[in-house]
């Protein structure tokens, strides 16, 4: 996939290759130019050497010493050794030798080219050529030294434009990546400077390529986190009025009750403060339980439970309730119907949906509590024939403080909520409906079962 020009990519990439192309021409004409200088001086060296080894081959006198090459004239010239032979009588006789050559053979290891020796306590290379007619043989020979001190003159020269670029070329892409990578430190800046309480979406003209996924991301983030501060807000000026009320209503009745002239008119005050204790003990037990839920659910252990035995455990909990008002409590399930869930949280998540079915069924009235175990999924389904609920107003359901019914027992409109949090921190969800005999009221809860 061809990138785009508006993206970090393409930016840090073209900046990068710019800089490489004109750092690297640059260091690489240098180098050119000076190994074009060094081949130079090379060749003008063996010009050089050539023309002091005829010249001295064609000034030797009688004897078999040629006369001395002189002085270098350039620096990579080295004086050579050589020795010209030929074949008198079958014998080889030294026709001429360089004045630093030996009057005895060299050490060849091969008769004819190229051979290496010690010689001389140094390291030497011979070059051995004959004739045609294998009359006459020339030995020129050189040390190693020489060669080693050009490969290292003329390596150091290759070597010392890169040496100089190089900071130059970091140097230049230091600024290049920096210019491309400057949306990067525009976006952690912008969130740098924000406040805490600043969630509304952050906004750059044209984010590049990779930066708008991160952005949306961001964005979705801030919304999430905005939509949970105004639900919080709303929870806590809910639960501040929820509390104040049964407060100021408790306060009240007790201030009847030190005023009362009568132990009937006392005892009817304490009754309603005693009820509105047990409504603010109710009251704290589901907020206690909706921070719980709130607060870390994805840490919550799971184990494969018992639906039906936690089922049976919470309507014996709630057997004097259901007594004392004399309802009728069925259950309908298999005897094992296992799944993978939080117990304590599946016990709040039944205790909460019997119990407000028990609260708003008349006496003795009926409520059951139905467990289907499909193939898929899971069905809890908890069923009254009380008043129920009209349809128009069942949206309300769920929602924190929300109550559907001006009259009936009092509450504080959180058990639906709960519940409904707690299926879905189970992957559930939770449904409204008419109750039993077409009357009444009726939840359903599906829990998913996962693959096997």
């Amino acid at each position: 996939m061809r990138p785009r020009l508006n993206s970090v990519y393409a930016r840090v990439l073209l900046l990068v290759l710019g800089v490489v192309m004109v750092g690297g021409g640059a260091v690489v004409f240098a180098s050119y130019r000076q190994t074009l200088h060094e081949a130079n001086e090379l060749f003008d060296a063996q010009l050089a050497q050539t023309g002091q080894t005829l010249l001295a081959i064609v000034a030797h006198g009688d004897d078999d010493v040629a006369g001395d090459l002189g002085e270098a004239s350039h620096k990579y010239q080295r004086r050579l050794l050589f020795q010209v032979w030929r074949k008198h009588d079958g014998r080889w006789e030294l026709l001429l030798r360089s004045s630093n050559a030996p009057a005895e053979a060299l050490p060849l290891r091969k008769a004819e080219g190229f051979s290496s020796a010690d010689w001389n306590g140094r390291r030497w290379r011979f070059f051995a050529h004959g004739d045609a007619e294998h009359e006459m043989r020339v030995v020129v020979a050189q040390q190693y030294q020489f060669r080693e001190e050009l490969a290292r003159n003329v390596a150091w020269q290759n070597l010392l434009p890169f040496a100089v670029g190089l900071p130059l070329l970091a140097f230049l892409l230091h600024f290049a990546i920096r210019g491309g990578l400057q949306p990067l430190r525009q976006l952690a800046g912008d969130l740098a400077r924000r406040a805490p309480d600043r969630l509304e979406p952050l906004a750059m003209g044209e984010p590049p390529a990779e930066l708008e996924p991160v952005l949306t991301a961001l964005n979705r983030l801030l919304g999430q986190l905005q939509g949970a501060l105004e639900n919080e807000r709303r929870f806590t000026a809910d639960a501040a009025h929820e509390l104040r009320t049964p407060l100021a209503a408790l306060q009240a009745q007790l201030q009847v009750a030190g005023l009362a002239p009568t132990e009937a008119e006392r005892r009817s005050a304490l009754e309603k403060s005693l009820r509105g204790a047990s409504r603010m003990t109710h009251l704290v037990e589901q907020l206690l339980t909706l921070a719980r839920i709130e607060g870390d659910s994805d840490a919550l252990a799971r184990t494969e439970t018992n639906l039906a035995g936690a089922l049976q455990a919470v309507c014996a909990d709630l057997g004097p309730a259901v007594a004392t008002k004399d309802i009728s409590l069925g259950m309908n399930a298999p005897p094992s119907v296992m799944l993978a869930v939080q117990p304590d949280l599946f016990a709040v998540l039944a205790r909460n949906l019997i119990d407000n079915a028990v609260r708003y069924t008349p006496a003795c009235g009926r409520v059951e509590v139905d467990l289907q175990d499909a193939d898929r999924e899971i069905v809890l389904s908890v069923a009254d024939n009380g008043p129920g609920v009209p349809p128009d107003r069942r949206a309300l359901l769920g929602q924190r403080f929300g109550r559907c019914q001006d009259e009936g027992p009092e509450g504080v409109g959180l058990g639906l909520s709960i519940a409904g949090r707690i299926a879905e921190i189970h992957g559930g969800r939770l449904e409204f409906g008419p109750g039993l005999d077409g009357a009444g009221f009726a939840v359903t809860v599906r829990f998913p079962r996962p693959p096997a």
